[in-house]
């Protein structure tokens, strides 16, 4: 079966999101993307604007995946063909061919790849980035050495927050403005994998990410919705 460039576009955007976030896994399914990483601190979950495919699609070692595309993609005559289970389910494999050219990539049951099925979470708050926080959040960290960044609202506005092995903290309030639904409280503190989160805000440091009741973040990259789970 022949995929067309639409779709094989699409699975590339997925690839090179979730590789953005450390996720090696990924389902695609018509429908929805799921996926998330090995330490179980950010999920990759769409449910909107995803291609109608035939099958399911389940990708390990995207990396490996990447790589092959990219050096496919440069021949002459470059096609994709994806070979089915028996009941044509899912992607048992996937060819790539070009003129003199030829390599394979086999795929994963989607069923032995663990993903959310769904998002357990209500999105209060909405905040906006902006290209200096994204910045102070750069220096934080490499001035730090921390693992992860707490932010933190309250009535002065919202604040990310380092503190490194010795208990100093370098703070920076980056805005006094917050969007939040009818009934939420203006207060909070929840913490992030900073290896996660600074290359989400990198990619847009003008966009806008929003904080659920219960601490998880989203923001929208390549069109696609990542959640970053808060640290304990």
């Amino acid at each position: 079966m022949k995929l067309d460039s639409e779709t094989l576009t699409y699975i590339k955007n997925v690839v090179e999101t979730g590789q953005m976030v450390g996720i090696d896994n990924v389902i695609i399914e018509s429908g929805n993307v799921r996926a998330i990483n090995n330490e179980k601190s950010v999920v990759l979950f769409q449910e909107e604007n995803v291609p109608e495919m035939n099958f399911n699609v389940g990708l390990n070692r995207i990396g490996v995946f990447l790589s092959r595309l990219e050096v496919a993609r440069t021949q002459d005559n470059f096609t994709v063909n994806v070979k089915t289970d028996d009941d044509g389910v899912f992607a048992r494999s996937i060819t790539m061919t070009a003129k003199g050219f030829k390599v394979d990539y086999r795929c994963a049951n989607p069923k032995t790849i663990a993903a959310p099925k769904k998002i357990n979470d209500e999105m209060i708050y909405r905040i906006e980035l902006t290209p200096q926080a994204v910045y102070m959040l750069q220096k934080g960290q490499t001035a730090m050495g921390a693992d992860v960044v707490s932010l933190i609202s309250n009535d002065e506005g919202v604040t990310f927050e380092f503190v490194d092995v010795n208990s100093d903290k370098f703070t920076h309030t980056f805005t006094e403005r917050i969007a939040m639904n009818a009934g939420a409280n203006n207060t909070f503190t929840y913490k992030y994998p900073i290896k996660i989160l600074l290359p989400l805000f990198k990619h847009d440091a003008e966009s806008t990410f929003q904080i659920g009741r219960k601490g998880m973040l989203n923001i929208v990259v390549n069109n696609l919705n990542i959640f970053v789970l808060p640290q304990v």
